[in-house]
């Protein structure tokens, strides 16, 4: 095949060109993305229920549903928690499930639960989970004219608010590339309606006769079609309210009297009761959360977004846009960084070739070949519609520095030949044919490593399918250009015009790594590994339990550790505060911490998000957002604001997280290494507070890690006297208006105004809770005579203070108290503990989970998949050498090179986790293509009848240099990754580090050891029936 190449050398090159134009054109129609696009297998399904406590709605909603919900199929885990009117149960699936029939079974359960919720019960919402829903930045506008951590200015605050949802929003979503823009801070306005008491005691008018006459004064019963000879008339009835003073306007009639709302009532439009606010650097905000399209180009939004807040900011000037958690930096800056070390990988290579083959040709041949390697891949990207993205990227970086083996191996071949002789075009053919075979055999190798963690559960085997993509395609493209191109250009170069006349040719580098001192070193080194055998056999032995002691003793985790200079904290207070008491709080926080951050945001309160419900706050909690300039000072801070909190607030129950990515939501980095679940034995009482406090102690004094805290909230329970109310012939519907309107929930109908619809609410002034139950007069029914007289409230209910369960969680076994524990380095022992100190409760049954299960399954698992590795390995090899013990020969450094890389990576400070296991598993799969080369010539020099010994040296000669360079160029490559610090750089680290260990010790163990191996296996048998047997 190579000779009818070299015949064709135009038609070779026109073929190549026309891959590469196709290449370039494809790169620039890909899409950039941070991670590949992966199905997140969760299922989220939303319960509310307004005005219903936490355990009536775990009781008589959520724990059906539950019921009915762990019939789904591949169901993996469902956990719940479930809050005062709200509750959310979130269903998790093996990776690789088909989410979108998930999503119609639950469906289907639901409607089948339906029969056994409330009548009153709305319809669960289910939400899919989406990589795409997260924000991709949120837009924070605050007002100029505010003063940091000060008052707002409600009036222009209201009109911002309207500013932000009917001109800003619309105009972001009318972007092609953006999908929604969630919106949270709004002041929302309502109409509000504030009786006298006294004119209403005087009139002798109750709260129900003012609803009854909003009722009747806002009605649309509709319209109908009158006909009139030839024409026809459209007729519409209508008596809405659609103004204040309309309201004002809806006259009363009480016995002979007829009086208008107004005059007993004050009648306003005012800002809502406030659940929650949006802070930004001190400032109250408006914030909105932009989701971009699923298929748009991160860059092409983050260009429209640009164009369209420069624009914002010029008109009007009053309002301060700022931009805060954005990933598209994220994104631009790590997919740049990726694309400069391949760059620098490349080079770095050249300058490798440059030094080992002396003359500028061979890496100009070598260079090129490369160059049309890698934009032939973009093509099969584009092809196989992948992304180019952190993980991809990452993959055609490791692909670089084996690509290039190819490349070097057939032109280091080509010039041994033309040194011993061979005309140009008979050195081409001889010198590609020959390393046909064990190149292909080690390329296949090298992929049968990346095959089998394609099979890996979870989101590891998701991930990296894009990896082992990139790498298997990089392969196969280089080993073709390799052996059909490279000859080609080989003899163009070498041929043509450039024998003497060229500048070009005549560039010699006088190369000190030329063949006399490598020989040498050579040389030297074989022979004293012959002359210690002892020593060297001991070596190879004892590496064997030294790599079994490290894998036990490095320390594990799932993912690394990724520098972010963003921290977000969740505060639970643990008191009953109002939300202007927590706004306060956040405030004080934020001017302290004004010197250490570059950007406080904060949530505090309940949020109006559409999206994002199952981070629901309640309004006495908080989210808050810190930035620093660098990633260093995050530990610092986070420690601080534990402190500052914990010192002035001992109650409040803190926990941090990273911001929530993509990445973030992909690999749940957030979730706590131990959680200890607790299941009550004794089904009829609630759990006691203090009890559980005093556990909570206990739990911190044992295994000297305090557990997150359990959140309580403290409640009055307002018990009606049934023998009262009929005692004073009290009706039971009047009461419980005069209660909601007591403590000011009482929204009675809507003002239909021209496109807005504001709530109407009917309000008493605000009083203590003990000053309402005595002050509030209830009427009784009309007794026979038609009289009602007036009853205190507080003969009616009996008011007991109580305290119970913010949050109910409960799993696939029912309900639990979690306990969880952060940054525990020994999780074991820990168990161990906690389960003693809650057995001897006598109370509780324990159950554990938590990501120290996961990262045990996901070790495990790399273990396997590594037997597997090198099970396909030694098939692969077998075949190739027609023999069953010399692939033994050379999988048997893989321990050595494994134990080394372990070494590296413990005194580096890394651990073992998904990224460094798998430049473990990858260097395995690249290592041993050194040893081919190797038994391969000395198995072909045995064959021509030169003794054992001999052929050793030879062999070890002849494949000296591409070795060497070989190893050095996957080096190199890796190089530039230690030196960024970017995100796809911090989860690439491990890895490098991982395989520059294993390269180097494995390219000493293929010269020096695998020979020595050779040589005691081989040394008994004479090298004629090795020409009998064929290829041995």
């Amino acid at each position: 095949m190579v000779k009818f190449l070299i015949q064709r050398p135009i038609a070779v090159l026109m073929a190549f060109t026309a891959c590469f134009i196709v290449g370039m054109v494809t790169y620039f129609t890909l899409p950039v993305s941070l991670l590949p696009d992966i199905a997140i297998p969760e299922i989220t399904v939303q319960v509310s229920a307004q005005n219903t406590s936490a355990r009536e709605l775990e009781n008589t909603v959520v724990k059906p549903l539950r019921g009915q919900l762990i019939q789904v199929a591949k169901l993996k885990d469902m956990h719940s928690e479930t809050r005062d009117g709200a509750g959310i149960i979130r269903l998790s699936f093996d990776y690789g499930t088909n989410t979108n029939l998930a999503f119609i079974e639950v469906n289907e359960k639901i409607d089948a639960a339906m029969n056994y919720l409330p009548k009153d019960a709305e319809r669960p919402k289910v939400v899919k989970a989406s990589a795409t829903d997260i924000p991709v930045f949120y837009l924070n506008l605050t007002l100029k004219s505010d003063s940091a951590y000060g008052k707002t200015d409600e009036r222009a605050f209201l009109d911002l608010c309207e500013f932000a949802e009917n001109v800003i929003k619309r105009r972001i979503e009318q972007l092609a590339e953006v999908a929604m823009v969630d919106v949270t801070g709004l002041l929302e306005r309502q109409l509000q309606i504030v009786p006298d008491p006294d004119k209403l005691a005087v009139l002798g008018l109750s709260i129900e006769d003012i609803e009854n006459a909003l009722e009747q004064n806002n009605v649309e019963p509709g319209s109908m079609t009158v006909r009139d000879g030839y024409y026809e008339y459209n007729i519409k009835f209508s008596t809405l309210l659609r103004t204040g003073a309309d309201v004002e306007n809806i006259l009363l009639r009480k016995e002979d009297r007829i009086v208008r709302l107004g005059e007993f009532c004050k009648v306003g439009i005012v800002p809502a009761k406030e659940k929650g606010v949006s802070m930004s650097n001190g400032k109250r905000a408006v914030t909105l959360a932009v989701i971009k399209q699923a298929d748009e180009n991160m860059d092409d939004m983050k260009a429209a977004i640009d164009g369209t807040m420069d624009y914002f900011k010029e008109v009007y000037p009053d309002i301060d846009f700022s931009v805060s958690r954005n990933q598209t930096e994220l994104l631009d800056y790590t997919i740049s960084n990726l694309q400069q070390n391949l760059s620098l990988g490349f080079l770095f290579i050249c300058v490798v070739a440059v030094l080992f083959l002396g003359d500028v040709k061979s890496p100009f041949i070598i260079g090129l070949s490369m160059v049309v390697s890698i934009v032939v891949c973009f093509l099969f990207f584009y092809l196989f519609r992948m992304s180019l993205n952190i993980i991809s990227l990452s993959g055609l970086i490791l692909a670089l520095g084996m690509m290039i083996d190819s490349s070097i191996i057939v032109t280091e071949n080509i010039s041994q030949y033309r040194e011993r002789g061979y005309s140009l075009r008979r050195a081409c053919v001889t010198g590609t044919s020959e390393v046909v075979t064990p190149m292909l055999s080690s390329s296949l190798t090298t992929i049968a490593v990346f095959v089998p963690l394609i099979f890996m559960s979870g989101i590891a085997g998701a991930l990296f399918y894009d990896q082992a993509f990139a790498v298997t395609v990089g392969l196969f493209v280089s080993y073709f250009t390799g052996i059909m191109l490279l000859p080609v250009l080989y003899m163009l170069v070498y041929r043509t015009g450039l024998r003497g006349k060229s500048w070009f040719s005549r560039i010699r580098i006088n190369n000190p790594l030329k063949e006399h001192t490598l020989d040498r070193f050579y040389d030297v080194g074989i022979d004293w590994i012959f002359a210690h055998k002892t020593f060297s056999a001991a070596f190879c032995i004892v590496s064997v339990p030294l790599c079994v002691f490290l894998f036990y003793f490095i320390g594990k985790e799932r993912m690394p550790d990724i520098d972010q200079n963003e921290l977000i904290a969740r505060v639970e207070w643990n008191e009953n505060i109002h939300v202007d008491e927590n706004r306060h709080r956040v405030n004080a926080l934020f001017e302290d911490l004004k010197a250490e951050t570059v950007e406080q945001t904060a949530a505090v309160g309940q949020q109006d998000y559409l999206l994002n419900r199952d981070r629901a706050l309640s309004s006495s909690e908080a989210e808050l957002y810190f930035k620093t300039s660098a990633p260093a000072e995050i530990p610092a801070l986070q420690r601080k604001v534990y402190q500052r909190l914990k010192e002035e607030y001992p109650l409040a129950v803190v926990s941090f997280s990273p911001p929530e990515t993509v990445f973030e939501k992909l690999f749940v980095t957030g979730e706590a290494d131990v959680v200890a679940e607790l299941y009550a034995r004794n089904k009829e009482k609630a759990p006691a507070a203090g009890n559980l406090r005093r556990l909570e102690r206990r739990f911190g004094e044992l295994t000297g890690i305090s557990p997150t805290g359990i959140a309580f909230e403290n409640q009055l329970n307002i018990s009606i006297q049934q023998e009262k109310l009929l005692l004073y012939n009290v009706s039971y519907s009047e009461l419980y208006r005069i209660l909601k309107t007591a403590f000011k929930e009482n929204s009675v109908a809507m003002l239909h105004s021209y496109q807005q619809y504001l709530p109407i609410s009917i309000v008493g002034e605000e009083k203590t809770v003990n000053d309402v139950l005595q002050q509030t007069l209830i009427q009784t029914r009309p007794d026979d005579k038609g009289e009602v007289d007036y009853v205190p409230l507080r003969n009616l209910v009996k008011v007991a203070p109580a305290e119970d369960l913010k949050t109910i969680t409960a799993g696939r076994n029912g309900e639990y108290i979690p306990f969880r524990f952060y940054e525990v380095d020994d999780a074991v022992p820990l168990m161990e503990e906690v389960k003693q100190a809650a057995d001897a409760t006598g109370d509780w049954d324990t159950a554990f989970s938590g990501s120290f299960f996961s990262n045990r399954r996901m070790l495990d698992e790399l273990v396997v998949i590594l037997f597997i590795s090198i099970l396909l390995m030694y098939f692969i090899l077998a075949a190739q050498f027609e023999s069953f013990v010399q692939p033994l020969i050379v999988l048997l450094e893989i321990p050595i090179d494994v134990a080394f890389a372990l070494l590296l990576l413990w005194v580096c400070g890394h651990t073992l986790n998904l990224m460094s296991a798998i430049g473990l598993i990858v260097t395995c799969g690249i290592i041993i293509n050194d040893s081919i080369l190797k038994l391969d010539a000395i198995n072909e020099l045995r064959k021509g009848g030169m003794p054992l010994l001999e052929a050793v040296h030879e062999a070890g000669r002849r494949r000296l240099r591409p070795i060497i360079m070989t190893s050095l160029t996957t080096i190199f490559a890796m190089v530039p990754l230690l030196f960024s610090f970017d995100m796809g750089s911090e989860l690439q680290k491990p890895l490098s580090i991982a395989m520059i260990g294993a390269m180097f010790v494995g390219t000493l163990v293929s010269l020096f050891i695998i020979p020595l191996i050779y040589w005691f296996i081989y040394k008994a048998s004479p090298p004629t029936p090795l020409r009998k047997r064929g290829k041995d």
